[in-house]
Formats: C-alpha cells, structure tokens, sequence
C-alpha cells in the first residue's frame, strides 16, 4: 500500500469498535520500546484498556484506516497531571504503526493532525518518550516541532534495556 497522500486514509476519532486493532497494533510494536517480558502482560493489557476507554476531549486517541476500516496506525494524548492547574494543559503523546504500514509516512501524517487538534485545546505541551535508536521516530518527531530534551536517566528499579530521550512539544 502506497501512503503517498491521504486519498485513501481517514484520520478519525477512535470508537469503542477500534479497540482490539488498536490494542494489536501496540502489542506488535511495545517490544521494540520495553521490556515487555518483565511485565504481567495482562495487567498491561487492562491498564491499556483503562487508558483506552477513559478518552474524552484532546485525552483521546486517533486512528489512520483504509476505505475497509482497517486500522493502519494510531495516536493517543493521554492525561498526565492531575494537578488541578496543569491536569488540562499537558499530555503524553503515543504514536504506532502496523508493521505492515511503517515507513511509508503514516506516522507523520497521524502525528502531524494530532498535533493541529491539540493546538486547539486547552493544552500547552505534549510530552514523549521515544527510544535513542528509533532514529525513524526521532525524524517524524523533528519534523512536526518537537524538542529533544534529553535522555532519561536509568531507573533504580526497573530495566534500562531501552534508553529513552524525553521529548517536549510546545502547542
């Protein structure tokens, strides 16, 4: 599938119906950021699902489908403060790709109009982590305006099998 344009992608808001794909389309990619066998994928799952079903407003998350409605890709903004002076002003942004769509300029495109909705909003800063060598992510994120600000340092209590640059987006 050639994603030259967007002829023949609709970008929409996820209904409850996208969730399984959406949920798939993770599980294929989470592994390439964590060390998912350290985790109870089941509680991950829930956790996820939480996330999923607690969208409204800019904290929602969007899919890319083809003219059959299958999901090629999606993005989310979730909530991150619940300080009550910051808990509508920033948000953790998310973005995957099915394995069968990536580097065809999807990605971008999804993270480019999340980008648009959230400016907007309420919102001031989108953050993200991504990992040091996702060199592909790190280009579509230098793309779209956002700022490297630098690497997380290791956790004492978990893995650090993926190093991870923390990034900011102004909005």
């Amino acid at each position: 599938m050639e994603i030259a344009t967007t002829q023949n992608i609709q970008i929409r808001l996820a209904e409850d119906k996208d969730f399984e794909q959406i949920l798939a389309i993770w599980l294929e990619g989470v592994g390439n950021s964590f060390d998912d066998k350290k985790f109870d994928m089941e509680i991950v799952k829930e956790k996820f699902a939480f996330n999923f079903f607690e969208r409204r407003g800019i904290f929602n998350f969007w899919v890319a489908v083809d003219q059959n409605d299958k999901t090629l890709g999606w993005q989310s903004l979730i909530k991150t403060s619940s300080n009550p002076f910051r808990q509508n002003t920033l948000a953790e942004s998310s973005t995957y790709i099915a394995k069968d769509t990536r580097f065809k300029g999807l990605g971008e495109i999804l993270l480019d109009y999340v980008m648009q909705e959230a400016e907007k909003s309420e919102l001031e800063y989108v953050i993200g982590f991504v990992s040091v060598s996702n060199k592909p992510a790190r280009k579509i994120t230098a793309q779209t305006g956002w700022v490297e600000i630098g690497i997380v340092p290791p956790s004492k209590k978990n893995s650090n099998k993926f190093e991870k640059i923390f990034m900011v987006r102004p909005v």
